[in-house]
């Protein structure tokens, strides 16, 4: 049986890796914590 495992990249947290926010009013904003890439940025590397 084989198990699948996901390390590639992993999704921005706050914007759930789409990059950007939708306004309430209408728009959307550049998500501020990975600057409109959608890959977490604060993951740390293991030693």
């Amino acid at each position: 049986m084989k198990t699948a495992t996901t390390t590639a990249s992993h999704a921005c947290p706050f914007c759930s890796g789409k990059g950007y926010f939708q306004l309430i009013l209408g728009g959307s904003e550049t998500c501020p914590s990975c600057q409109g890439t959608g890959k977490d940025n604060h993951s740390f590397s293991s030693r």
